[in-house]
């Protein structure tokens, strides 16, 4: 198991620098919508950010580093940045929505507390800042899929519904991919870190199938031009 976790953690880091290049060769070479080409691309460029910092801390200090530190700056910013690229483009969306976002937050903000908080208490001896580090993706993660699934419901009928809806698909993977890790902290009996990798995976091979696609209809474009 132990090998399989180290494999897939390597896929997973070359499939961040796949997508990494992808999103900066969109942005680059002026895809349209350029600006969200631009936000994924800094996105993800945090989260290698982030997963640097980690290993040189790991690194040059001999401990790991705590669940919640200066490392989280980078993956916020990341989610601040995809969630102004699905708000924002193609088209904004209203100002309405963001009931919604706040409504999906909130109440899996509630569930985590319900159903995980106590058992991580009794696990780490009241370490409530450790148990932070990680109940905050998921509910960051509910505010991207309302997000995107509004998104999805705005693309409806436009050249962007196909691309907005393997975004969604790609969010609820990366979502689903932070909820079994922290299940995986919160009951360590659980615990593998095979299925989180999985997922993460998942969302990368899901961004890049984004960018083939968007670049083949363009292509499609441009050759019923001529």
């Amino acid at each position: 198991m132990e090998m399989l976790l180290q494999i897939l953690q390597g896929i997973g880091y070359l499939s961040l620098l796949i997508v990494l290049v992808a999103f900066w060769r969109q942005a680059l070479l002026r895809r349209e919508p350029r600006a969200f080409w631009t936000l994924f691309a800094w996105a993800w460029t945090m989260n290698l950010l982030g997963n640097l910092a980690w290993v040189l801390h790991d690194a040059m200090t001999g401990t790991a580093l705590a669940t919640f530190s200066f490392v989280d700056v980078f993956y916020i910013l990341r989610y601040a940045l995809v969630a102004l690229a699905l708000w924002l483009y193609p088209t904004p969306l209203t100002q309405k929505f963001w009931k919604w976002v706040g409504l999906a937050a909130g109440m899996t903000g509630a569930l985590v507390w319900a159903f995980y908080f106590r058992p991580a208490m009794d696990l780490n001896g009241g370490d409530w800042i450790s148990f932070l580090g990680l109940a905050l993706y998921p509910v960051l993660d509910a505010g991207l899929i309302a997000i995107a699934w509004l998104r999805v419901r705005a693309s409806r009928e436009t050249s962007w519904s196909q691309p907005a809806v393997i975004l969604f698909l790609a969010v609820m993977s990366y979502g689903l991919a932070n909820t079994l890790n922290l299940t995986e902290y919160v009951f360590p009996p659980l615990s593998s870190g095979v299925l989180p990798n999985l997922f993460w995976i998942l969302t990368d091979v899901g961004l890049i199938v984004l960018v083939i696609i968007v670049n083949l209809k363009a292509q499609d474009r441009l050759n019923k031009e001529v």
